[in-house]
């Protein structure tokens, strides 16, 4: 595991991990945060509060299940979905008393592999096509405590529908719910690939990250409409890039 990962674990120790919030469905706002700046997480007080408060949002709303398996995305790309999943993997990992899972599977725009410096040789698409067992696919990045599935080696000619929408796909959940506390998601924009929605039928919940102020309304409810419409449950959006146009503190107290 990289060295900011490690600081931020050790900024993290020895703090109570807020649990049991009330149920809630309204939108949470997260400060903005782009993928290269992941190392300036021990330095955001705001963006880490964000972040647990997601967790008892999320905890509240799927506490009759042992495994929460939840997938982050978006209307469109750009919002900000795969940053906010691997910072939400990492807040989680700092406890080290439950194991979490991010899998990637944005097969045609793969980003994980990237932000925590592994190989991306082979990933939850050789998994899904049967040539390779789960094991083959996974990346412990710390101890076991946090581990990292890839996206795999996807040729842009293929379908990638059919392998989302497959029995393997029910072994891939099954598997998981059975080894991990938390297992996250990052599926490409519902909007842009259509196996998101299929995807989103597969897991315990969706939570919608959303560009605050440049997604529109109606991009949005069609979103939210595709994931339902094939029996996805909506647990949740995230407002991602919000602007504060009077200081934030105020916000925080109306």
């Amino acid at each position: 595991m990289s060295k900011i990962y490690d600081a931020l674990r050790r900024a993290e120790r020895g703090r109570k991990d807020p649990r049991g919030g009330k149920k809630k469905r309204a939108a949470k706002t997260v400060r903005d945060t782009k993928i290269h700046d992941l190392k300036l997480l021990s330095l955001d007080e705001n963006f880490r509060r964000s972040l647990v408060t997601l967790r008892n949002s999320i905890d509240s709303e799927m506490k009759k299940e042992a495994s929460r398996i939840i997938m982050f995305t978006s209307a469109i790309k750009g919002e900000g979905k795969t940053t906010i999943a691997a910072s939400f993997g990492r807040i989680l990992a700092i406890g080290e008393t439950e194991r979490i899972l991010l899998a990637d599977f944005a097969v045609t725009n793969p980003q994980l592999h990237t932000l925590f410096g592994v190989a991306n040789d082979k990933g939850i698409v050789e998994y899904l096509a049967g040539k390779a067992e789960l094991k083959d696919v996974i990346h412990s990045l710390d101890k076991g405590v946090l581990d990292l599935i890839t996206a795999g080696n996807f040729k842009g000619g293929e379908m990638a529908q059919p392998l989302f929408n497959s029995e393997r796909m029910t072994q891939f959940i099954d598997a998981v719910a059975d080894g991990y506390d938390y297992v996250l998601i990052d599926a490409p924009a519902i909007l842009d690939v259509p196996e998101t929605a299929i995807i989103g039928s597969y897991v315990g919940g969706v939570v919608m990250v959303i560009h605050s102020g440049k997604t529109r309304r109606e991009v949005i409810k069609r979103a939210i409409q595709m994931v339902e419409k094939l029996d996805g449950k909506l647990i949740g959006t995230i407002l991602n890039m919000k602007k504060y146009y009077i200081p934030e503190f105020i916000y925080r107290r109306v």
